[in-house]
């Protein structure tokens, strides 16, 4: 079968100068019609049909708001006329900023300063409960935010001084840098990837041919992911921005394997004194099957990923499976072309390779000490936390996270919006609904997870305070507050039957100390206990809990049918129980010293560093398939037994380390992102490199083919 293929193949294949050909084409062709701009907005963690966007789409339809960004302006006295007159002025240029709807700080929304204080509606809206900062809100127009949040920053940073430090928070802010951070690495850092990548290799081979065919197949393998994705009208997103860089090593793993297999035989032809006719096309013959596998099991991996809820995994779900089989395609098609115009040569990193009677040991300790360390590794699982802080997506000591501290210090950094309705159904325009409210509202703010909470009690309270409001009923004071002249406030707060109000909560990010989804279950039973019913529930805060949920279920679900798989896979390509076991056994090894070592250090798992994991099973089935095939190899030669584990060791162990080594170096640039998420992908990934490394050279051909007794 592989012999028909390969007549196929060698039709298509061109020679060299055509591949080059190609891939200038391509590159044409992204740079003409690929949108390469990462796209990000608040609700980018999910699908349109997701129950929690729905339930926040819900929210935004009955009750009409404005994205907010918030100026929290810190100074010795708050109350000084020098304050209020900086404030003024602030509000007035954040004002004239196209995209910006409306403005709320000391000067624009309360009478004065000692009103704001006295006042339960704009003392919560806008001042600190230190009173050491006050709050500038400004609400947004549409989800085109970028040129506005660019001037918001340009008057930030003019106004700023050392007694009227400006932070800047809010969920339009946030993403903003998140999409920032993402459009940094993507255009700097998968290109230096590529760089290093290519440097590893010309150093490893020694061949200027073989660097610029290794460089213009994994080029073209990307260039044509991004192109059809394009085209079935996928945008790149938070995590697909680095699909690029996931394809390029899937592709160079094929090369590699491939270039050292060419390599191995070549050197074969020449102890043995005869010349290989064409030894590309038997390099190719060799390596195709344990590729062909790997890429099937590669593709499961990301396939599982299509199973979750989650938007950014399910998109890179999509581009992984996509780019698996592209990566294939292109090694098979594009590379043997270079590969016949290539020399084999060793390198001297080549030359100084292990001998015959190192890969002849069993290692037994080594291999007894990997699996102790990972079942050690291992029971850090239950420490893994998928439900990280939102400062643990920014850098310390950055604008931003320090803006996002200060806020959170101040009244609560992260918005959760609750829509409750009265238990017995009445409505909320009453005197009694009124002062229940005001006790639900009380019991909100005295929650340790809760910061600032604004709602229809606080609202009307401010009503109250206006000359002979005891005259006009809490309905009559809604309706007011309907009309054009008080911005329509009211319709924000309470739906027109009067059955359904809405708080609006600042969430604290730094006490927290429970999940997201559990902090909202509080809620809602205060919301019980004191006579409501939470209906619906939206907002950033409630979304990234149950983002957290939907990572840490991928976690378990994806990597289950990922080892069921497996599981088939193995007994297919090993072809013996003894041989399946021990591959199952080496590849659990791998999830298991990563998520453990992730939960022993304290290791946020956010939804850009979870699929890390991914990555490093695909890496390590592909090494494992790699090997195993040479194991078949040796027995259909007639070793048996060890014999033929030592043969396969010392025939494969140059793709299996050098490809580990490359991926990892490749992987390591990200450790020098501005980006936490990248950090921690880059650095999961670098790990899990060494383990696959240690899994298959040493555990597998222990537990797969050593003799546990001397023969007599």
């Amino acid at each position: 079968m592989v012999d028909a293929i390969l007549k196929k193949a060698q039709l298509l294949l061109g020679p060299h100068w055509l591949m080059l050909v190609i891939t200038g084409v391509l590159f044409l062709l992204v740079a003409t019609f690929v949108d390469l701009k990462p796209v990000v907005d608040e609700n980018f963690f999910f699908s349109t049909n997701d129950p929690g966007i729905l339930q926040t789409k819900k929210i935004e339809r009955r009750f009409p708001s404005q994205p907010e960004v918030i100026l929290a302006v810190s100074s010795r006295d708050i109350s000084s006329q020098r304050y209020l007159s900086r404030i003024q002025k602030l509000t007035q240029r954040v004002h004239a900023i196209g995209g910006v709807n409306a403005v709320k700080s000391l000067t624009e929304g309360p009478k004065s300063f000692d009103d704001a204080i006295k006042s339960p509606f704009w003392s919560r809206l806008l001042i600190a409960h230190d009173r050491k900062s006050s709050n500038v809100i400004i609400f947004m127009e549409g989800k085109q935010t970028e040129k506005p949040i660019q001037r918001l920053e340009q008057i930030v940073h003019e106004l700023d001084a050392r007694d009227f430090h400006i932070h800047i928070a809010g969920p339009p802010y946030v993403v903003e840098m998140l999409r920032r951070s993402l459009e940094h690495d993507f255009r700097y850092f998968s290109l230096t990837a590529v760089v290093l990548f290519g440097l590893t290799m010309a150093a490893l081979f020694r061949s200027a041919r073989l660097f610029v065919g290794m460089l213009c197949t994994c080029v073209s393998a990307v260039l044509l992911t991004l192109l059809i994705q394009s085209m079935l009208g996928h945008k790149i997103g938070i995590l697909t921005v680095n699909l690029g860089t996931i394809v390029f090593v899937i592709a160079m793993s094929h090369l590699v394997y491939m270039t050292f297999n060419w390599q191995t035989l070549a050197d074969r032809a020449h102890r043995m004194g005869r010349e290989t006719p064409d030894l590309a096309a038997d390099a190719w013959r060799m390596t195709f099957p344990p590729s062909f596998w790997s890429m099937v099991c590669a593709s499961l991996g990301f396939a599982s990923l299509l199973i979750v809820q989650a938007k950014p995994l399910r998109e890179l779900g999509f581009g992984g499976v996509l780019g698996t089989v592209i990566a294939f395609a292109c090694a098979y098609l594009m590379y043997p072309a270079f590969l016949r115009w290539a020399v084999p040569r060793r390198s001297k990193i080549v030359e100084a390779e292990p001998t015959h009677a190192f890969w002849s040991r069993r290692f037994a300790l080594l291999s007894l000490g990997v699996i102790l360390v990972g079942v050690g590794l291992g029971l850090g699982l239950n420490k893994v936390n998928t439900d990280p802080s939102l400062f643990d997506y920014f850098k310390s000591n950055q604008p931003l996270r320090d803006g996002l501290e200060f806020v959170d210090r101040t009244g609560g950094s992260n918005p959760l919006t609750l829509v409750v309705s009265a238990r017995n159904g009445s409505r909320l325009n009453t005197d009694e609904a009124y002062q229940k409210m005001w006790t639900l509202h009380g019991a909100l703010e005295n929650e340790k997870d809760v910061g600032t909470v604004i709602s229809l009690p606080s609202l009307l309270a401010e009503g109250d305070r206006t000359p002979f409001s005891f005259l006009i009923s809490y309905e009559k004071m809604m309706e007011i507050m309907a009309q054009p002249k008080y911005a329509r406030v009211s319709k924000s707060f309470v739906t027109e039957d009067r059955k359904e109000a809405v708080f609006m909560l600042r969430m604290i990010e730094a006490r927290r100390t429970k999940y997201r989804v559990d902090v909202v279950n509080n809620l809602r039973a205060v919301c019980r206990k004191y006579g409501f019913n939470a209906d619906l529930v939206g907002g950033i805060y409630y979304l990234q809990g149950r983002l957290a949920k939907l990572v840490a279920e991928s976690l378990v679900t994806g990597l289950f049918w990922l080892n069921v798989l497996f599981i088939v896979i193995a007994f297919v390509v090993a072809r013996s129980i003894r041989g399946a076991v021990a591959m199952i056994a080496s590849l659990t090894l791998v999830p298991l010293s990563m998520l453990g070592g992730i939960g022993w250090f304290h290791v946020p798992v956010d939804v850009i560093s979870a699929p890390a994991t991914n990555v490093c099973i695909g890496i390590a089935i592909d090494s494992m398939i790699h090997l195993v095939f040479g194991v078949r190899r040796a027995q259909r030669d007639g070793k048996k037994g060890w014999n033929g584990w030592v043969f396969a060791r010392e025939e494969q162990w140059r793709g299996i380390v050098y490809s580990d080594v490359i991926i990892a170096a490749g992987f390591a640039i990200f450790v020098l992102s501005d980006f936490p998420p990248t950090q921690r992908f880059g650095l999961v990934v670098l790990a899990g490199c060494v383990v696959d490394i240690l899994a298959n050279l040493f555990v597998l051909p222990l537990l797969g083919g050593a003799q546990w007794k001397k023969k007599s």
